[in-house]
């Protein structure tokens, strides 16, 4: 893909802190950076136009809370067209980690994310989403 050069001005103050942001985030170079600070803005504009979002809801339970899991389940099987994939984990005694994979619109990802948070038992839950539509 042709790539186009383009001048950008800078307050020195704001070049060190984008600077310290290229070296400390890795990136190999100052274009690399502005490049994925350009699609993460991107990304956050399309989804909060109410776009095609792709995303995870990362949630936090209590397996030992009476009917937690089931309560999980059923909330998630009302949003089986959104749903892609799942990942369990048990961190301990007492504590699962779960991660549901979505595709759909910010709304339904946002309704699941909510429906969970309001399980009881539930002690976390948080979704993150971004377009999948990014030049």
């Amino acid at each position: 893909m042709p790539v186009a050069r383009i001048g950008v001005s800078l307050e020195g103050p704001l070049l060190k802190a984008f600077d310290r942001l290229v070296r400390d985030g890795g990136y190999r170079s100052r274009s690399e950076a502005l490049r994925n600070l350009i699609r993460i803005s991107l990304a956050h504009r399309k989804v909060e136009a109410g776009g095609h979002a792709v995303g995870t809801i990362t949630f936090l339970y209590r397996h030992d809370v009476g009917m937690v899991t089931h309560r999980i389940l059923h909330g998630q099987h009302a949003f089986l067209r959104s749903i892609r994939a799942s990942a369990h984990a048990h961190l301990g005694e007492e504590t699962c980690l779960e991660v549901v994979i979505m595709e759909g619109s910010p709304g339904e990802i946002a309704k699941l994310t909510d429906r969970l948070k309001a399980v009881r038992g539930v002690l976390f839950a948080e979704a993150v989403t971004t377009s999948p539509d990014l030049p």
